[in-house]
């Protein structure tokens, strides 16, 4: 109930994707990510870089004062008149960047939100070309356990590179499958 998606053109025509998990399985957990979604739209409509609209929503979100919530998210903006991608993440698991099938993992630039409101989020340009594909998912794909192994991001990184030239459907959907039968 806590995880939040979200793909929408900003009014420059550059389209945004946003992947979130806030902590927790509960109705305060659901009511945080509607929040985070809605202020986090009006930041990155407010602010070119997506860096700096999730220090705003962070110094926002702290001040809600839910000491045991915490929220991760990416957020990823593709400019396709300068064929880049330029993203910001707080704590959220990689997100990865496959170019020619080969997968890069894109790390955080900043901690989780609702630590500190004080915290600095970097962004990150890159190129984007055709055929390129940007995967984020939330903490359930690369923690789905078998015992007390993880699925983990290597396994994420292969089935990307393998899958890299797939529709984005059949891509999800063989990620998802390939979870389920790990665990």
């Amino acid at each position: 109930s806590g995880d939040l998606l979200d793909v929408f053109r900003l009014p420059s025509g550059r389209l945004c994707g946003v992947v979130g998990d806030v902590t927790g399985h509960d109705v305060e957990a659901s009511i945080t990510a509607l929040q985070t979604k809605f202020l986090l739209r009006s930041y990155l409509r407010r602010f070119r870089d997506p860096g700096q609209a999730i220090e705003e929503l962070n110094a926002q979100l702290v001040d809600l004062e839910r000491p045991e919530e915490f929220v991760s998210l990416f957020v990823a903006i593709f400019d396709d008149r300068t064929g880049t991608v330029r993203y910001a993440s707080a704590g959220h698991p990689a997100g990865w960047l496959c170019h020619e099938r080969q997968p890069k993992a894109l790390n955080a630039t900043g901690p989780l939100l609702m630590l500190d409101s004080t915290a600095t989020y970097l962004s990150r340009e890159l190129e984007f070309a055709p055929g390129d594909v940007l995967l984020v998912a939330t903490d359930g794909l690369a923690e789905a356990r078998s015992g007390d192994k993880f699925f983990g991001e290597e396994r994420v990184a292969g089935l990307l590179r393998r899958d890299a030239d797939v529709a984005a459907q059949v891509l999800c959907k063989s990620l998802v499958d390939a979870a389920v039968e790990f665990s």
